[in-house]
């Protein structure tokens, strides 16, 4: 079966700030082999747009539940809907059909059309669809789908714990030997959970570094929306760090993209532990937080002792469907006068990289970063500061080492308008970038 394009959950953030809606879209989808994993689903509004991917006018991501499992799309302007879904079993964000299962609207068949899958939402709407598992052909009972683990898989010579200590919850990659190790924490985006974390890590874990990828929402037993995370909770994240066996404790830094550049930033900025930060797709400001369940009311990011954090709300009335989100961003920017939301780079007491496509079309990752790195210089900085930006990418302008499969996967992805950029862009700028960045780890953490 041909795989298509399923938009990532970063688009959830379409919602913010849009005038409120009255009907509330319900769907049901029966079928589902198993508890693993998540269930994610996403409707288009737009008729003549790409159809299934390129386009999403609201998307949904929830646990899967054995049976029937329910998404709840809310604000839902009167309308139709081609509706897609797919159980994203191993929790990697991408459609691997086969063994997940997928669904659309009025049980189309594939490839469906935007009419075949079309909902029609007149008030509250509830809609019930099937799951379907190539591997059920031919069988009288749906197959158990393997066990989703706890992040990526360990390469050859490293060693792989998953950490519930502390409240924590990652993966933790070690590369076997009785060296000390330089140590790395690696934070994801709005995709929550560890699978974009852990993917990273494990390109830095080949390469001798001691990685923690760290869950902080989306996750057992973390808030399940990118509202009100302790930046404790990411100070406990070094300490367990820095009390393993082979770690270097004098040798740490922070990785974090898109949502993630936030609280990497905001970590280096008040722990001194530290000792090189890189932020890709970064923001220099503190946004609002994330909630794919209640997108109309949706509290902080961030806390510190039990107090919120200023933030900047996107302007929603700058979002059109299935277009390029960073209008939304540049418009509150443009008008936002506050300096207490600007994450407050000048007080890390490390080098930073900083790495940003020019053609990011969810927010503006370039423009932020550029702004950071004038701030850093009229505060007489006294660390190393480089921004590698690149023409033509988008959004995923990194994603560790270019060989691996995740990326070798994004490289031939269709355009997404969201996210911006080309494939090809992308890939030249992973190509570039991957070395340089274990240049910045080596000259930091290893001296070399």
């Amino acid at each position: 079966m041909p795989r298509w394009t399923f938009l990532p959950l970063l688009a959830a953030a379409s919602l913010v700030g849009l005038p409120a809606a009255a009907q509330t879209l319900t769907v049901n989808i029966t079928n589902v082999n198993s508890n693993e994993g998540r269930v994610m689903a996403s409707i288009c509004g737009d008729p003549t747009a790409q159809f299934p991917g390129g386009c999403n006018t609201a998307s949904a991501m929830v646990p899967a539940s054995q049976g029937t499992t329910t998404v709840v799309f809310e604000n839902v302007a009167p309308g139709s809907y081609a509706l897609q879904a797919f159980h994203d079993a191993n929790a990697d964000m991408i459609p691997n059909i086969p063994p997940e299962g997928f669904a659309f609207g009025n049980d189309a068949s594939f490839p469906p059309s935007f009419k075949s899958a079309a909902v029609k939402v007149e008030g509250d709407t509830i809609a019930t669809v099937r799951m379907n598992y190539l591997s059920e052909l031919g069988s009288a009972a749906p197959p158990k789908a393997a066990p989703a683990e706890k992040g990526a898989p360990a390469p050859a010579g490293v060693a792989k714990t998953v950490v519930r200590d502390d409240g924590l919850l990652g993966a933790f990659y070690m590369p076997e030997g009785t060296a000390r190790r330089p140590a790395l924490l690696v934070l994801g985006g709005s995709e929550g959970g560890l699978s974009a974390s852990s993917g990273v890590g494990v390109s830095f874990a080949k390469q001798g570094y001691a990685v923690l990828a760290l869950a902080y929402f989306m996750e057992d037993g973390l808030p399940q929306s990118l509202e009100n995370i302790p930046l404790e909770y990411f100070d406990k994240a070094i300490d367990w760090l820095k009390r393993q066996p082979g770690v270097d404790a004098d040798a740490i830094g922070v990785i974090g993209g898109s949502r993630g550049s936030e609280a990497a930033l905001l970590l280096a900025s008040r722990n001194t532990s530290i000792k090189a930060v890189m932020a890709f797709a970064p923001s220099g400001v503190v946004w609002q937080g994330l909630n794919f369940a209640n997108p109309m009311n949706m509290g902080p990011a961030w806390t510190v002792d039990g107090k919120a954090l200023p933030f900047v709300t996107p302007d929603g009335m700058k979002y059109r469907p299935g277009a390029a989100m960073k209008p939304m961003f540049d418009a509150a920017l443009a008008t936002e006068t506050r300096k207490d939301v600007d994450i407050p780079v000048e007080r890390i007491k490390a080098p930073i990289l900083l790495i940003s496509g020019k053609e990011d079309a969810l927010w503006p990752s370039f423009d932020m970063g550029e702004a950071i790195t004038k701030r850093l210089a009229a505060a007489n900085f006294a660390y190393p500061v480089q921004h590698l930006a690149y023409d033509g990418a988008g959004h995923m302008v990194f994603m560790g080492d270019p060989t691996a499969a995740s990326a070798q996967s994004m490289s031939r992805t269709p355009p997404n308008a969201m996210m911006g950029g080309t494939p090809e862009a992308g890939l030249a700028a992973w190509t570039q970038n991957w070395p340089l960045t274990l240049a910045f780890f080596d000259n930091a953490l290893k001296g070399q």
